[in-house]
């Protein structure tokens, strides 16, 4: 009897930051002077919000795209969402002690982390020096040109296989020559489904009922975006507020245990 455990582990963590700002001076209006500035239709700079409460006394009106801003702030860095999940914000309003300017600022961060594990476990039993096969899986159908120039469909195999062939030693050990493949459907392209291949050949020799990691693969990817209004994201202590940050950090790791045990005939029959 031959098992073969294939585990896949996967971590992965991602945290996005970002922030949206718009200002007002309500003096530009009072003393004509609001020509200087780009203005809605209205006469007012557009800010985000509504027209109700500090939103009445700011200035502020929504945004229906037709001034001169299609946006209600003056910078966009905005974080985005992870997951299908939206991003949590929260916003506030500072203002000056005559009431006459306004800043309006809007923080919206997002974190994900997530964690899975895969087993895959399959067994054969066969007898010395005879070679087994077992496998499980899908085949994915594609079109290939033939020698009339005509198209025909054709099928590729995604599955996960455990092919051995053991020899047991006259002190009881085996020596199995393996090989461990593990397919599965991938990303779909123009020109069909991509594969994702996972694949050990080897030759070991193990103790009857032992166990021994024959392979592994260990990947991590990390990637950190920032997008930035030009020195302002650069200034210290206020510099976040001109800037969108995103970290991304991913880790996979395969490993391929094989346990092979001689099991006595009369056992089998049962």
């Amino acid at each position: 009897m031959i098992e073969a455990r294939i585990v896949e582990a996967n971590d992965a963590f991602s945290r996005n930051l970002g922030v949206r700002l718009g200002w007002n001076d309500s003096r530009l209006l009072a003393t004509g002077e609001a020509s200087r500035i780009p203005l809605t239709q209205s006469g007012r700079f557009l800010i985000s919000g509504d027209t109700t409460g500090i939103g009445l006394r700011t200035g502020q009106t929504p945004d229906t795209g037709g001034g001169y801003f299609p946006n209600s702030y003056n910078v966009i860095l905005p974080a985005s969402g992870l997951g299908g999940f939206n991003v949590g914000q929260f916003a506030f309003t500072l203002f000056s002690n005559s009431m006459t300017r306004f800043l309006n600022v809007e923080l919206s961060a997002l974190e994900a982390d997530g964690k899975g594990k895969i087993i895959s476990s399959p067994r054969v039993l066969t007898a010395d020096q005879v070679e087994a096969l077992i496998e499980q899986g899908t085949e994915i159908p594609y079109q290939q040109a033939t020698s009339s120039g005509a198209t025909s469909v054709a099928f590729r195999k995604a599955n996960l296989a455990l092919k051995v062939k053991p020899q047991i030693t006259p002190d009881g050990n085996i020596i199995m020559t393996l090989d461990v493949n593990k397919d599965q459907p991938g990303a779909v392209t123009a020109q069909g489904v991509q594969i994702n291949t996972k694949h050990v050949k080897t030759e070991v020799l193990i103790e009857n009922g032992g166990t021994v990691v024959i392979g592994g693969i260990y990947e991590q990817t990390e990637r950190a975006d920032v997008t930035q209004v030009p020195f302002l994201g650069d200034l210290p202590y206020v510099g976040f507020l001109f800037r969108n940050r995103q970290t991304n950090t991913q880790k996979t790791e395969l490993l391929v245990f094989i346990t092979p045990r001689i099991v006595n005939e009369r056992l089998t029959v049962r």
